[in-house]
Order: structure tokens, then sequence, then C-alpha cells
């Protein structure tokens, strides 16, 4: 009987631990804390991440995303499309336009309980599986510190984070090693880890491009993943950044329109671009 109340009373805990990660992300501290003032039993750091790690051998996609145990894609039976995420990110980005604490804390709240399956980074909507290792890379890059990659089959490579760019809809990790240029994708990483080594600086096509479309084109044009809106002009053109699409699919993407687009920068794709209509009006003697 005292061995059936000890499972009954560890059940209860781990219950109650899902329970407190699916009204709010919470560090392991803030688990401890909540867990104590229930007042079913006396809670460490070391106990309650055994209960996280329950949920996590269930089946749940619990994850630690700055600092706070995050619980993912949960309850199974919702999921949200890429289109739906989209529209609740462009909720919460004019709610914060609007300057409201106590708006803006409501809809933080209303986030954290639907858990999206997808979240938004500098590439786009992603799965939630990639999010943490892009986010890692990410900060790396900015940080210019070389990064240990974990894959998961438990290899490791030393290496330099060089540049973020899109393979269809997939996210690529360009990195640099004694190697050379490597492709890394995102879902083969299990972990990555920042290291104290200035990284190298090392530029690979693919950055940020900002172009402009006017006309009908402007009108009826559909974004992709990668790109944004950064003007709307009076006289109806658009001014688009483009991010991570590889350079040479990009400027033939780009000759397709004609004279509705012009290339303002970098200079570097200006220039190829100007190369690029010359050589194809040598081609027919223009």
């Amino acid at each position: 009987m005292n061995n059936l109340r000890k499972i009954n009373i560890a059940s209860y805990r781990v219950l109650k631990t899902l329970l407190l990660l699916f009204e709010k992300n919470m560090t392991m501290n803030e688990l401890v804390e909540a867990l104590d003032a229930d007042g079913s039993g006396t809670y460490n750091n070391f106990v309650v991440s055994k209960y996280v790690h329950t949920c996590k051998s269930c089946g749940l996609d619990i994850q630690k995303i700055d600092g706070k145990y995050c619980l993912v894609n949960f309850p199974f039976a919702v999921k949200f499309t890429p289109d739906e995420t989209r529209l609740l990110f462009e909720l919460q980005n004019n709610n914060q336009d609007l300057k409201s604490k106590t708006q803006d804390k409501n809809m933080q709240t209303l986030l954290e309980k639907l858990h999206l399956p997808f979240f938004k980074s500098s590439v786009g909507f992603k799965s939630s599986e990639n999010y943490l290792i892009v986010k890692l890379f990410e900060k790396a890059m900015t940080a210019e510190s070389d990064v240990l990659l974990t894959f998961k089959d438990g290899t490791q490579k030393q290496c330099t984070p060089a540049d973020i760019v899109m393979d269809g809809d997939k996210i690529v990790l360009k990195v640099t090693s004694d190697n050379g240029v490597e492709d890394v994708y995102p879902d083969k990483l299990a972990n990555v880890k920042p290291t104290n080594k200035s990284a190298r600086k090392t530029k690979i096509s693919g950055g940020e491009v900002v172009y402009e479309l006017k006309g009908k084109l402007a009108k009826r044009y559909q974004l992709r993943e990668n790109e944004q809106i950064l003007k709307f002009k009076a006289n109806g053109t658009i001014v688009i950044t483009n991010k991570y699409e590889d350079k040479k699919t990009l400027l033939h993407r780009l000759m397709r329109y004609d004279a509705l687009c012009k290339i303002v920068k970098p200079q570097e794709y200006v220039d190829d671009f100007k190369k690029m209509i010359n050589d194809a009006l040598d081609n027919y003697g223009l």
C-alpha cells in the first residue's frame, strides 16, 4: 500500500509540473518555488529536473529557451498552420506598437498558452525543433564566436559560423573549418555551443539584399518566406529586403521582372545585376 501511495504521489508531482509549464514558461527555480508552495513535499532542482525529464520521456516537447522551460506543440490536438502562426505574430507586433503594457502582457500570456508549433526568426517561420539551434547559431555569429556543433549521432565539429542561407524551404547553416566551407542542417544538430575563440570574419554570398518593385508587379507580388516589405512609396513602389537567398538564384529571378525591378543594395549585387542585363542585351545585338 505504501509503495502504491508513493507511486501516486510521484505521478501527482509529475502532472503538477506539467500543469505549471502549461500555464507559463518557467525557470527551474520558479518551478521549485511553485511546487514547494503546493505543500505536497520538499523539492529541489535535482528532483524537479527528474519530473521534467519524465514528461519529455513521454513524448512532450519541452525546451529550455532563454533560461526558461517551455512546452512546445501542446496540447497534441492543437496545431497551427504557418499562416495562422504568421497572423498571431502580426497581432503581437501590432500590439507592441500600441505601447500598452497591460495589453502586451496579455498577448504574451496568450502566446505562451497557445504553445505555437512555429517560431519567428530572422529566416522566417520554422519548426520548434530547429528554433533553438538557429537562435544559438545566430547569437554566435553576432558575437563572432567559434562554435562546437554536437550532432544527434554524437559526433562533434569545431568550426566558425559564417552565414545562414535558404535551400528551398529549408534553413542551411554555413560554417567554415579546416575543410573549407560546409553546409549543416539544423535538424541534424543536438546542440550549438559558442566557444571563447574569436571567429574568423568570413562572408558567404546570400546576405541581405534590398530592391524595389513598381507598377503592376508591386501590387501582385507575393513575398517569399525570407522577405519583408521595408517601405511603401507614394507612387505604389514597394521596397523589399531579401535575406539568405542564394545570390545566383535571386538575380536570375529578379531579371525576369525586367524594368519593374531595381536593386538598391549591396553595390556588389547592383553591379552584377547590371552586367547580367548588359550581357543579355549583347546576346540579342541590342
